[in-house]
């Protein structure tokens, strides 16, 4: 016979079963519901849950806001598109019409000659470079050629514009040793330490400036006892190597090649690819427009902002491998390259990528490590080594984050940014800065005047 009772154990009811002359054996009951504590339950996991995603929120309204224009022009025709491309796909996804069904996709009317057309027809590539002189002295007066390329995102106005960052005795340059790779820790300590706080606020009203169109105002007079005098506003320079260069280096004709970058370099996955060209035939492009205009019977100076410097050694590369003759003095003629910070390593910024989204190859053939950057630089340093290119190289570091949109990034680190030959030096300023020199007798500016003297 069965007996069963409840006892209370440690603060718990249990149920007690006993045979008869069998020992007891216990069993815990269901623990009671109490629609209070789940309620309580509840309540801490939405606290914690908006304690971890209000804040992103905020920040995401608070970008929204300040780029109206960004959301009017991509983030609405994305979310239509993504509805379009929703509805296609149900619609192909279903089943098929009577005539498919029963006769085959390869007996319906029509489909080998439409599979045939959409084999024969091969994507147009988009020519994407401009060639703009700023400045001809004429074939008589012609020293040399100076050639500007910027990075992504970049153009002649926001990338080639005078700086407006406040230069006073903390923003110096300091000269970086390749052995160790890394440079110590105290130095880059003394780097970081000294940026000025006006940068983030001016890159936040840079980004505006951009996002809006218009041009940036003349920079206002310092307020720091320490920092250098500005030029006064009617001297202020859109362009500095087209305002500068031709006043300190007589001589010069003032060359910068232009390309455009895809509006979306993490494009989502229902907008359609643009069929954009590679480093290579780009590079092929700016060499074309470079002909037309007779670059390589003078000698060259390249100056080359991020991945623009990539550019330069693409094109002194593809000169030297497959140009023969026409373009024997792209690389015969090179006499020197200023890099502002470029990755000659890729950056990881080119390797983040997000759930729906897409890279860009103007992204993909720049992510660290990536091979067709790693070759690139090889075969450039082995021209160098082999005498066939006799260049003087100066680079330029950033060594501060650059504020993005919610958050700061390291662009291009420092072993990136390190060409592994000629002069290396870093500058405590971001990916933005570190072309634009406040005036002309800022350090960025006075280095680049010296390397073109020495080979006029």
């Amino acid at each position: 016979m069965t007996e069963m009772a409840q006892v209370k154990v440690e603060g718990q009811t249990v149920e007690v079963l006993s045979e008869s002359g069998g020992p007891p054996c216990a069993r815990p009951l269901a623990a009671p519901k109490h629609p209070i504590m789940r309620v309580r339950v509840m309540a801490t996991y939405m606290v914690l849950l908006l304690r971890l995603v209000l804040p992103a929120l905020v920040a995401a309204c608070r970008a929204l806001l300040r780029n109206q224009r960004c959301v009017r022009e991509r983030v609405v025709p994305a979310v239509f598109a993504f509805i379009a491309n929703s509805i296609s796909l149900s619609s192909l996804s279903g089943k098929p019409s009577s005539e498919e069904s029963l006769l085959g996709p390869e007996a319906t009317p029509g489909a080998a000659e439409a599979a045939a057309a959409a084999v024969a027809v091969e994507p147009v590539l988009e020519r994407s470079v401009t060639c703009n002189v700023l400045f001809d002295p004429g074939d008589a007066a012609r020293r040399a050629d100076v050639i500007f390329i910027h990075g992504l995102h970049g153009s002649l106005e926001k990338t080639w514009r005078q700086g407006s960052w406040r230069e006073g005795p903390a923003i110096q340059p300091l000269p970086l040793r390749r052995s160790p790779p890394t440079p110590p820790p105290e130095l880059l300590d003394a780097v970081f330490s000294s940026a000025p706080e006006q940068l983030c606020q001016q890159d936040e009203d840079e980004e505006e400036e951009e996002e809006a169109g218009r041009p940036p105002p003349p920079p206002r007079a310092p307020t720091p006892p320490h920092s250098a005098a500005r030029p006064p506003a009617e001297l202020y320079s859109d362009c500095w190597p087209r305002d500068w260069l031709p006043q300190d280096c007589p001589g010069l004709r003032v060359i910068a090649l232009n390309y455009t970058t895809d509006p979306f370099l993490w494009r989502p996955l229902w907008m359609s690819k643009r069929h954009r060209t590679n480093m290579l035939q780009r590079g092929r492009e700016m060499m074309e427009h470079l002909q037309e205009i007779g670059v390589g019977k003078h000698p060259i100076i390249w100056v080359g902002h991020s991945k623009g410097g990539l550019f330069v050694k693409q094109m002194i590369v593809d000169a030297f491998e497959n140009g023969g003759e026409p373009l024997a003095g792209i690389y015969q003629n090179t006499k020197a390259i200023m890099f502002y910070s470029v990755p000659h390593m890729g950056s990881a910024c080119a390797d983040i990528n997000l759930p729906l989204l897409r890279q860009s190859v103007e992204l993909t053939e720049v992510q660290k490590d990536c091979r067709e950057v790693l070759e690139l630089h090889s075969k450039f340093l082995s021209l160098v080594e082999q005498k066939h290119l006799q260049a003087e190289v100066f680079s330029f570091i950033e060594t501060i984050p650059t504020f993005m949109r919610i958050l700061y990034i390291q662009i291009v680190s420092l072993e990136s940014a390190d060409a592994a030959i000629g002069q290396l030096f870093g500058a405590p300023l971001d990916h933005r800065n570190i072309c634009k020199p406040t005036n002309r007798q800022c350090f960025l500016y006075k280095e680049l005047i010296n390397l073109i003297q020495k080979h006029l």
